[in-house]
């Protein structure tokens, strides 16, 4: 009870998922922390117009301009890595459906082995049709079904 010290498999598949949302993760830290940036970058323009320095007003405006291309960038790449994370588990999905019909598969193919195959049905319907037919001859079985009526 409890001694056993048994640890999770964990396929290279589930490590491939798990480190590309580790990577979305980090993306969106990194978005935020360019946002930040920006914000800050957007007050220094500011607070140098009420000084009348154009010059860093400007270059704050530069700075800003460029962390906003950052950021248009890590979005891309935060939407092509969450593609590729939802295909991933979408064909990992499918992998399971495609073993599940397999094994189905081959449970019908067993079944079909004990039974004999179509040719044992076919003989089985056969005889089972002579013996009803010889019941009826001989009388044991009425033609029409009693009727229950009192």
């Amino acid at each position: 009870m409890g001694n056993s010290t048994s640890t999770p498999k964990i396929s290279a598949q589930d490590r491939a998922i798990l480190d590309m949302k580790t990577q979305r993760d980090k993306l969106h830290q990194y978005q935020k922390r360019i946002r930040i940036l920006t914000d800050r970058e957007t007050e220094i323009a500011r607070e140098c117009l009420r000084r009348d320095n154009i010059k860093h007003a400007k270059l704050a405006l530069r700075r800003k301009k460029y962390q906003e291309t950052l950021l248009a960038n890590t979005d891309k790449s935060l939407a092509q890595l969450e593609i590729l994370t939802q295909d991933i588990e979408f064909a990992l999905v499918q992998k399971d459906v495609v073993f599940g019909l397999q094994q189905g598969t081959n449970v019908l193919k067993e079944i079909h082995r004990e039974m004999g195959g179509i040719d044992k049905v076919e003989q089985l319907m056969g005889e089972s049709e002579e013996a009803r037919a010889y019941q009826e001859v001989w009388g044991i079985i009425p033609l029409s079904p009693p009727s229950f009526r009192s």
